[in-house]
This record gives C-alpha cells, structure tokens and sequence, in this order.
C-alpha cells in the first residue's frame, strides 16, 4: 500500500489572534462560506459524459447550480447557529461569524431561512432536482449532528455530497445518471476527505475531531491508496466502454482519464511532500497544477460540444 508520511509541524495551543476580523455585510457573507460555493460546480461534472451534451439545457444546469448553492449556504448557518458554544472553544473556529460574535444569532437565522427559500423556489422550478438536494440537506444535518462522530461512516456522509451533486446535473440535463461516473466522483470525494482527515491527525491528534480516534495515518494511507485507485478504476472503464454502445470508446472520456491520473498524483504528492492543507477546496484553488489540470478539462468538454460531437461519434 502507498504511505504517505509528513513531518508534524510544531504544535500551537490556540493559535494567534487574526488581526482583523469581517463585520457587518463581510461577517455575513463569511458565514455562507463563499469560498466553498465552488464545489458546486460539481453539478456540471455530468458533461464530461457526451450522452447528455444538448443546446437546451444550460438553464436547468445553471438552476441546479443555484439550488446546491443556496442549499450548501443554508447548512454551513445552520451549523454554525447550532455549533456556536462548542467553536468558542475551539482555536480556529472560533473565528466563525456566529461563534466570534461578528454575526449575532437572530440575523444567522434570517440568512438561513433565506437561503432554505431559495432552495426551495429552485426545486419548484425543476422539481427534478427535490430528491437529490433533500437528500444532500438530510445527510449533511445527520452529520453534523451525529454522523460525525462515527469514523468511516463519516468519510462517506461527507463524501456524498459531490456524487449526489452530479446526479441532480443528470437530472437537470434531463438524463439518467451514469453509474461509473458517480461511482468515480464519490472515490474522488473520498480521497479529498482522507487527505483532510490525515492532515487533521497529524496537526492536532485525535482531540480535534472525536471520530479521529477511530484511524492511524498508516490505515488512513491505506483508504487512500483504495480511494486513489478505484476512482481512477471506474472512471477508466467508464471511458473504455463509453457513454454509447459497449465497447464504444469515445475520445473525450479517454482523454480525461490521464488528465484525472495526473491530478491524483499531484493531490498526492501535496499530502506527502507539503503536508496538504485542512481545507481540500483551498488546495483545488490555490494550487496550479490541479487548477491547470481543470482548466484542460473544461477546455475539451467545450471543444467536444462546440464541434457537435463529430469527433465523438467518429470515434479515436
């Protein structure tokens, strides 16, 4: 099994006071995490499947997008009202809007509500979305109140929220979920979520998080290497057997395969080499290679649909 070893940097206590701290419209918008809005654009990971590549869907895809969005934001205030007591007394969280007191609890409530309305007015307007986002909402409040505590039942309620965004992208795009593409997006999750976990192990022990007492780095190393190896796994055959007839290879799924190979690696190297990051979607953002490697990808799945899906139906 691959391990993956990072020197412990030097524990700190509580951390330094950050200088300065939003107030007012910024604490507000801070408390929605905007930051995190960008995994919702996992929605769109279905057009990676040529199958549902068609000129009249862009605004269903751009309202599930809303949806996952106003639904996400909902969920981060929720838990921060309900967390509050328990983030003073942690040392990086107690910086969050509600907890530092930068948000006072009624207008938390208001934006909440806010947003659960907005959810709300989407699924009304494509009610294909309901099942998908009630299930992304019931999960994350399951964990958040209970689910977290219970290790590896805890990677995948975290890791269930990309799969079941590309499954509302489906059904916004009006078509069936592909089996091998959701199945390689949740081992994909799964690996961010390891790295942060590990990350977590080696920063703060297990008293950051009470599910941490369930893993080692060494175990964590191995569902790593499983995760690694089954999201590439799946999303090869889904590029083999293509999303037409068996034994269709189309080109844009095999072209996405070594693209998906060498972001793998680089997340990996980040743990091993760099030590990684706690946040996951920092390490998506910031870090070149991996926003390069998005960047490709986003560039042949517009390729392929402006050319009308010529070079698809031609085949390699």
């Amino acid at each position: 099994m691959t391990s993956i070893k990072t020197e412990a940097p030097s524990p700190v206590a509580a951390g330094p006071e950050r200088p300065s701290r939003p107030r007012g419209a910024g604490a507000a918008l801070a408390l929605l995490r905007p930051v995190q809005w960008v995994k919702n654009l996992a929605v769109a990971l279905p057009l990676i499947d040529p199958r549902v590549w068609n000129g009249t869907a862009w605004g269903e895809l751009a309202l599930a997008v809303a949806a996952f969005t106003a639904a996400s934001a909902m969920v981060y205030a929720v838990n921060d009202i309900a967390d509050r007591e328990h983030d003073r007394h942690h040392p990086s969280k107690r910086h969050r809007p509600v907890a530092s007191g930068a948000v006072a609890v009624p207008r938390a409530i208001a934006l909440a509500v806010a947003c659960a309305a907005l959810a709300v007015a989407a699924v009304a307007a494509s009610p294909v979305l309901a099942v998908p986002l009630a299930v992304y909402t019931a999960v994350n409040f399951a964990y958040s109140r209970k689910l977290r505590e219970i290790p590896v039942l805890e990677l995948f309620s975290v890791a269930a929220g990309f799969p079941l965004r590309a499954v509302a992208g489906y059904l916004a795009l009006g078509s069936a979920p592909s089996g091998l593409v959701v199945l390689s997006v949740l081992f994909a999750s799964l690996l961010l979520v390891l790295g942060k976990r590990r990350r977590e192990l080696v920063v703060a022990g297990t008293s950051h998080r009470e599910a941490l007492s369930g893993y080692t780095p060494a175990l964590i190393d191995q569902y790593v290497s499983i995760a690694a190896g089954l999201a590439t796994a799946t999303f090869l055959l889904f590029a083999l057997h293509g999303p037409g007839s068996p034994g269709d290879a189309g080109p844009l799924p095999l072209l996405a395969v070594p693209l998906l190979v060498a972001g793998l690696f680089r997340y990996l190297q980040l743990l091993a080499v760099r030590g990684g990051d706690g946040d996951p979607t920092r390490i998506l953002l910031r870090d070149p290679a991996l926003v390069a490697v998005a960047a490709v990808c986003a560039v042949l799945v517009g390729v392929y649909i402006a050319s009308d899906q010529t070079l698809w139906t031609g085949g390699l």
